[in-house]
């Protein structure tokens, strides 16, 4: 097996097998990065894409020895959110800041009940900044200050934009799961007191 420093130092060299490799070694995670941020196949693909273009252009950038994998999320992340800004200007969208400073933290966990597809769906039908927002925060542990830098928002709309999607998370899965969660969770409670 060819180490990552490896495929890294014959890319560098222009080697077409070793891209390939390390585009087969990598395409599957920068893959579900493209799809947590866009609504559909075509746009995931296109930003992968994307991303392979910007890590092959900026080799010279990457320490061989270094923590390759991610280094190229972190690339695969910054072009998503550059897709969003394009999105964003294009549509002439307008960041809204009505809301107060304080706002409950809510977690939205996978259970037994609500499978990764049915979440990522959820996610992807978020609107935009929305999805984003939670992404970067959520699942790529951004702060609020940083995905306030990262996105030109100010930190109360970067709040506000995650408080909405997580409500609106909340609202899709207790609709999917319906009566059978509350009643789950009911029976639940009764077993633990």
């Amino acid at each position: 097996m060819v180490s990552d420093s490896e495929i890294i130092r014959k890319c560098k060299n222009g080697s077409r097998k070793h891209q390939a490799m390390l585009y087969e070694k990598y395409s599957p995670v920068l893959m579900a990065i493209c799809i947590r941020y866009t609504r559909c196949m075509e746009d995931a693909e296109d930003l992968l894409h994307d991303t392979f273009v910007k890590v092959l252009t900026n080799l010279d950038t990457c320490d061989e020895n270094g923590n390759i994998g991610a280094w190229m999320r972190k690339i695969a992340v910054n072009t998503c959110i550059n897709a969003y800004h394009k999105r964003k200007k294009e549509e002439g969208e307008i960041d809204a800041e009505d809301v107060a400073e304080t706002i409950l933290d809510v977690r939205i966990q996978q259970n037994d009940f609500l499978s990764e597809e049915i979440l990522l769906r959820f996610i992807q039908e978020l609107p935009d900044g929305y999805r984003t927002v939670f992404n970067l925060f959520e699942i790529d542990g951004y702060s609020h200050q940083e995905i306030s830098e990262m996105i030109g928002s100010s930190y109360t709309t970067v709040r506000t934009q995650l408080f909405k999607a997580k409500r609106s998370l909340k609202q899709k899965i207790e609709k999917y799961l319906g009566e059978e969660f509350k009643h789950h969770v009911g029976v639940k409670k009764e077993i633990e007191e």
